[in-house]
């Protein structure tokens, strides 16, 4: 899963997401992306997940754990896009009371 950062038009961090999120070599390099913007004072981070298929549970894991490190430097991380599929795993695993999920990057960045 190739993971690409960017800017929205709100100036907030983007970080695209795509393909399946699942234990591996990806998750740490979704965590090294999300640490790396929180050491720069990053305070706002939203995670595109308009071309994520797929994750499994250590994924969840590993979104809950950027959170933590972007809330405890004082920042925000936001989830943007995500399918019907993803946004229901989210909810039933409540996820989804910590993770703000928005239906788009511009909603994310103006929420």
């Amino acid at each position: 899963m190739p993971i690409e950062s960017k800017r929205s038009e709100a100036g907030a961090a983007v970080i695209a997401l795509s393909g399946r999120l699942v234990f591996g070599p990806d998750l740490d390099q979704l965590e090294s992306a999300v640490k790396k913007l929180v050491e720069e004072g990053e305070k706002r981070t939203i995670l595109d997940a308009s071309g994520l298929d797929y994750v499994d549970s250590a994924a969840i894991g590993t979104l809950v754990s950027c959170l933590t490190q972007a809330k405890k430097a004082g920042g925000e991380l936001r989830l943007a896009g995500a399918s019907p599929r993803i946004v229901r795993l989210f909810s039933m695993t409540g996820v989804d009371k910590l993770l703000p999920v928005y239906p788009s990057i511009a909603e994310a960045a103006a929420g």
